[in-house]
């Protein structure tokens, strides 16, 4: 292989092109093989690490026969019930998941750094990948990355298919090389539940000469053609052939990151769902009024109402395609697993799938997207791991989180980390599902979305507490409560004991974890005279 194209494989955000992937897949497997010690070669299990983005989860009643990926996956692994992002927004949670370490201490604690956080990684920073790398791995990365505006997974030393920022595959070279494959002419998606652009119903995006379109629209749209269209299908047929590039003596750790099931929901006009309306679920708090919770509450839901037009309310169809949408990305993201069972690889692979965060799509008042809600349906998510001597067929109720994956992958790969993780390897648990759960209570963060607000979640045991720069605090019984209805805070007059206790809480969590947010601890003091 030359220089050449050893470059343009390891970066495709800057040069790379699809076709060129395939050709030289073979001559970089012999690369690699030629110039790896053989005696360091397969003595580490392989890594499949798959985050969907912004998943609805919580307070769904979802039917896992739908769900083909989470159903598979907890067939032959252990699922988690009760996980959790460290914080309900993409980059913070991305970097977190990547470093091992709350957004407070990587310092991306909002999108593009926008409210004075850190606006990207650098590259060289310590990351998981540079301990995988040091043990011998091939690091392959394929989909989403929304770390840095500039660079790419490729150019934090993936191999795969990244692009900088948020990034936009449908209008790159690669998937127009994939899609010339399955259909000619452009490939169009027609709006159906009108989003931010307030497009009307039937209008027809060009999503090849698109280069922004699903960035920022929140509702629903077709795409026209079969299943495969999808961008997630793309990134799953992208892994499988890179997969097939790493010699058998030799491990890898991938990640696929499709950019669903994010709004706006799209469904190909191929995609069969057998969905029926009564699995249609519509939270118990969409009708909420608000008036227990944060002001900032009733304010995003007024925003929407404002922004979108009188017809983006629908929310039965809207989340009828948040849960199609998940069919679609779980179905792609399925391929890699049948192909790992069908190669005979699946038995030395750990395979972990989960969420960056939630969806908040016709909940809590009616809102959509995320925005700075700390609610259960913006930050629980799903999280399963599946791999050799991995618990089969087991479930657990045991607290946690996505800074927790980064420390549990290098635990389950015997790898030493070369830097401090504040996530906890959840090992043990993984081995005996029913013995004594690591965590007793997991803290989320938020720092705004749209608006600045500094905001921090404890829950522990059934208790949910949230406490926000201005004071105003939320306690929540999520056993009797789950749809976070009464703010106990508020409307339980005998609730000041609880309440002492999760302040407690959340300020040992926060002092344990390195947390100074000036803003919390100066509310905390002020609650405890």
């Amino acid at each position: 292989m030359s220089a050449l194209q050893h470059s343009n494989l390891r970066c495709v955000s800057k040069s790379f092109r699809y076709q060129l992937f395939k050709e030289v897949q073979s001559s970089h497997a012999t690369h690699y093989k030629s110039t790896t010690p053989s005696q360091s070669l397969m003595k580490h299990p392989n890594v499949l690490w798959m985050v969907s983005d912004h998943q609805a989860f919580a307070n769904r009643k979802l039917n896992i026969e739908y769900l083909p990926l989470q159903k598979r996956l907890g067939e032959i692994g252990t699922t988690f019930r009760r996980a959790y992002t460290v914080l309900p927004i993409c980059s913070p949670a991305r970097a977190s998941m990547l470093t091992g370490l709350y957004p407070h201490m990587h310092g991306l604690t909002e999108n593009d750094g926008r409210f004075g956080g850190r606006a990207e990684l650098d590259v060289g920073e310590a990351l998981l990948q540079r301990d995988f790398r040091a043990a011998g791995y091939r690091c392959g990365w394929f989909g989403k990355w929304h770390l840095n505006h500039d660079t790419s997974a490729c150019d934090h030393g993936f191999e795969g298919f990244s692009l900088p920022g948020y990034g936009y595959p449908y209008n790159t070279p690669e998937y127009k090389a994939y899609l010339s494959s399955i259909q000619s002419g452009p490939l169009f998606a027609e709006i159906e539940v009108p989003g931010e652009s307030r497009l009307a119903p039937a209008t027809q995006v060009d999503l090849l000469e698109e280069d922004s379109w699903y960035d920022y629209e929140a509702g629903s749209a077709i795409l026209h053609g079969p299943e495969e269209v999808h961008e997630a299908h793309f990134l799953a047929d992208a892994a499988i052939r890179w997969i097939k590039s790493v010699d058998r003596t030799h491990p890898f750790f991938v990640r696929l990151d499709p950019w669903g099931p994010h709004p706006p929901y799209t469904v190909p006009s191929g995609f069969q769902s057998e969905m029926r309306d009564e699995d249609v679920f519509l939270s118990h708090n969409l009708d909420h009024d608000l008036e227990t919770r944060p002001a900032h509450h009733a304010q995003y839901r007024d925003q929407w109402q404002r922004d979108l037009r009188e017809d983006s309310f629908d929310w039965p169809r809207l989340t009828r395609r948040a849960i199609e949408h998940s069919i679609v990305v779980e179905r792609a993201l399925k391929k890699v697993i049948d192909f790992l069972e069908d190669c005979g690889r699946i038995e030395n692979t750990i395979i972990v799938f989960c969420a960056d965060h939630g969806d908040a799509v016709a909940s809590n008042g009616g809102v959509m997207n995320k925005g700075s809600l700390l609610t259960e349906e913006t930050i629980r998510i799903p999280m399963v791991f599946a791999g050799p001597s991995i618990a089969r067929g087991k479930t657990t109720d045991a607290l946690i989180a996505n800074v927790d994956v980064a420390p549990t992958l290098l635990d389950l790969c015997d790898l030493t980390p070369s830097s401090t993780h504040q996530g906890l390897s959840v090992e043990g648990q993984l081995h005996n599902p029913r013995g004594s759960a690591l965590r007793d209570k997991i803290m989320v963060q938020h720092y705004g979305l749209h608006i600045p607000i500094v905001q921090r979640c404890l829950v522990q045991s059934n208790w949910k507490y949230v406490l926000q720069e201005d004071g105003f605090e939320e306690l929540y019984r999520l056993d009797a409560d789950p749809y976070e209805r009464t703010n106990l805070a508020i409307e339980d007059p005998n609730a000041s004991a609880i309440l002492n206790q999760l302040r407690s809480g959340l300020r040992k969590e926060m002092e344990s974890l390195g947390d100074n947010q000036k803003e919390i601890r100066s509310v905390l003091d002020t609650l405890s005279e």
